[in-house]
């Protein structure tokens, strides 16, 4: 598992520490428009072996959001 600091930009610009098995799931996890934040810090980049998938900080994709609350 790795560790690393996710952007998606859209109204707001929104930063997560995501933790995947690859680069690829990680931004899998995020959905359209996330990128990877560089540099990657070398110390967190690598997560115990018993970490699990994990999302910190990024609000739903836009299909999973609620549509009932007013913006």
């Amino acid at each position: 598992m790795i560790t690393l600091t996710i952007e998606k930009r859209g109204i707001a610009t929104v930063r997560a520490r995501v933790t995947a098995p690859s680069i690829e799931r990680a931004l899998d996890l995020c959905g359209a428009n996330a990128r990877v934040v560089f540099p990657i810090e070398p110390e967190p980049f690598f997560a115990p072996e018993d970490a699990a998938e994990s999302v910190e900080g990024l609000p739903a994709r836009a299909s999973e959001r609620r549509t009932d609350v007013a913006a």
